[in-house]
This record gives C-alpha cells, structure tokens and sequence, in this order.
C-alpha cells in the first residue's frame, strides 16, 4: 500500500459511492493547508462529513474543566523545580507569560500550547476547523467518528503521571521538540504518514493505548458503519491513519478498498 497520501478513497465491497478519510493536522499554520484544495474537492462529492467530534458537540466550558488540575494539585510540585525553571523560561520566550499562568493546568494542555507556539498562526481556524465549516457552508451534514464526551473520557482514562513525564521531557528537550515539530510538518506536506504514525506513537510513550490503538478501533468501526450507509469524507489526525493497528488498516479489514489519492505539486 503506498504510503505517500493523505488522502484516500474508501470504497465499500458492495461497491457504490466512495468514501474518504483525510488525515488533517490541527493547525492554523498555512504550511499545513497544503491539501486543502484537493481535500475540498472530494469533499463536495459526499453527502456527510466527519471530524474526531462534532464541533457543534464542542462545549469550552466543559474542556477547560477537564484542563484543570484536580482540586489541591500543583503543576510545580507535580513537575519538579528544574522542569518549573524550564517552563517559565519557555513561557516567558514564547508565550510572554510566566509559569504561574500553568499552575494549575493539566499537563497535556500546557504541552499543548508549547507545541502549538513552535508553528504558526496564519488562519482564523485549524485545518479540520475549516473543512467543517466549509461542510457547513455547502450544505453537507456533520457529524463525529468520536464524541466530545469521548475524548475527555480519554483525557482521564490515561493515568496522570504519563501526561506528566511527557511535559517534563518537553521542557528539558525543547529544541529537540522543535526540530521534531518541523519534521513532522515537512512530512505532512509530503503525505508520509507512515513517518507521521512513528512520531506519534513515539511521542504517545506510555500512552499508546489510549491515544492512538484504542481511538484508531473506534473510529474505524464508525467509520465503516457510516461509509457503508452514505458517502463520507472523514478528517481525524495524520498520526491515526498508518501502522499495523491504524484507522487505513482496521477499514481495510472490514472489507473496504483502500487507495490512494494523489496530489500533485505544482
């Protein structure tokens, strides 16, 4: 299966209209708007399209809640002081803010936001925000491959020391963490998802299972059920599509054909 792509058809056994699943980046950096073109023009072909969740299930008040530290909790104490010094350092060089602006966020939102501020913020939404709303805008229904209630299920479901080691590696690696950061833009330009998937599982350590091997399952089983109903254009994260236990792979077994679609520079 070649793996420079993505974007790919998806077409039933019975065979019928195809559907396709685009792995997108969530992202306001231009650089990563690549595909959009391209992904767009499929898109207006299907008559449902799919996101990890719903953004109309998007409830802020609910996801800053589970961004919070449990009651009685410090980043500081839970981090360490030579990671804090770390952290308020990369605060106060990227963010303009100090550590304290974290103390009582939960570690996978301050990872979050330092990797976020090694890309660029080009557009008024990322990239699968934009396909939405261009769904949307054409008058094709949207729904999730996920729920918003799941991914917070996951927040929880990985214990906190994980989310913990993993900031803590960020802010005493940070220029390791920025090289890896344009590598991995450089390759979702390219369509290698295959170098995609190694990044992610490499970067989810202790928390494989959870992120990726267990979300990959479930969207792949909503999305065979939704692809064998109507046409689908499906958008999750890059890192879900490759690998032996990826979304590609799980949809093939369920009896689908898989390939690419190409996209051509200019």
């Amino acid at each position: 299966m070649p793996k420079k792509s993505l974007l790919w058809r998806i077409t039933p056994k019975e065979g019928g209209n195809p559907s396709y699943l685009f792995g997108t980046m969530h992202v306001r950096d231009l650089r990563a708007f690549r595909w959009l073109e391209v992904a767009k023009t499929h898109l207006e072909t299907c008559n449902l399209f799919a996101t990890e969740f719903d953004f109309l299930e998007s409830d802020p008040a609910a996801l800053a809640e589970a961004l919070k530290l449990p009651e009685g909790v410090d980043l500081q104490q839970l981090i360490g002081k030579k990671a804090w010094k770390c952290l308020d350092f990369l605060a106060q060089h990227k963010l303009g803010a100090t550590a304290e602006a974290f103390r009582e966020e939960h570690p996978m939102s301050v990872s979050s936001t330092l990797s976020m501020a090694n890309l660029l913020t080009e557009t008024p939404y990322s990239l699968d925000e934009t396909l939405w709303h261009h769904a949307r805008a054409n008058g094709i229904r949207t729904t999730g491959v996920e729920s918003f209630a799941a991914q917070m299920e996951t927040i929880h479901r990985i214990p906190l020391e994980s989310h913990v080691k993993s900031l803590v590696w960020l802010v005493k690696n940070e220029s390791r963490h920025k090289k890896r950061m344009r590598s991995m833009l450089k390759w979702y330009m390219s369509g290698d998802i295959q170098s995609l998937y190694k990044a992610a599982r490499k970067d989810a350590k202790g928390m494989r299972h959870e992120l990726l091997f267990r979300r990959n399952k479930l969207m792949a089983e909503r999305f065979a059920t939704l692809a064998n109903q109507e046409s689908l254009f499906c958008a999750v994260g890059a890192g879900h599509l490759a690998g032996g236990k990826g979304m590609l792979r799980l949809i093939k077994k369920a009896g689908f054909t898989v390939s690419p679609v190409g996209y051509v520079t200019a």
